[in-house]
């Protein structure tokens, strides 16, 4: 499959399973796994998600869009551009349920790191982990015509603020491993002789 996974797709999958919250939560999940677990595979997220969930039977359908979502999920994370995508409504669904997708998935990246092995963590990574805990409480009111263009840049905003920074601490939580610098082969110094 070359085309990415679309919201409603992961929406219309997700529903026999509702123990999994929302395709928002199980993806924050896995990007908090991810960071939190370097060595994580894949088989192990699926295992664990499947007994997290206590789910029985599973189709093989939705094990394949597990496999996508892994996959597309680890190369935003990793590519040179930060295209991360997060798994979340488009624009043009009802704001409230944006809102509240948003809540889901930097809850379930909470609950993915919480799964992890931390160590000390900077103070930059610690405020942004409180904020995505505020954030996963965000709850928006009906939302009123006069309102619905401020709280429609408020809440792009927000979501752009959490993509960054879920990728600042995938980046910081497991950086690259340093590579070395090839140098061109320098002619030793001649040194000088005496006569």
């Amino acid at each position: 499959m070359d085309t990415k996974l679309s919201f409603s797709q992961l929406a219309e999958a997700f529903a026999p399973y509702q123990q999994l919250e929302s395709a928002s939560f199980v993806q924050g999940m896995l990007v908090g796994q991810i960071s939190s677990t370097p060595s994580l595979t894949e088989a192990q997220w699926i295992k664990r998600l499947i007994d997290e969930g206590g789910m029985g039977a599973i189709k093989e359908s939705f094990l394949m869009m597990l496999h996508q979502m892994y996959t597309e999920t680890l190369g935003g994370l990793n590519s040179a551009e930060c295209d991360l995508e997060l798994i979340l409504p488009d624009d043009n669904e009802n704001l409230v349920v944006r809102a509240k997708h948003l809540a889901d998935w930097c809850e379930g990246f909470l609950y993915g790191m919480g799964l992890g092995s931390l160590g000390e963590l900077s103070a930059e990574v610690s405020e942004l982990l409180r904020d995505f805990g505020d954030i996963s409480m965000v709850e928006l009111p009906e939302v009123t015509d006069d309102d619905v263009a401020e709280v429609e840049a408020d809440l792009m905003e927000l979501t752009e603020f959490v993509r960054m920074g879920c990728l600042m601490i995938y980046e910081e939580l497991n950086p690259l491993p340093g590579q070395p610098i090839d140098l061109p082969d320098q002619p030793s110094a001649q040194k000088p002789t005496l006569h």
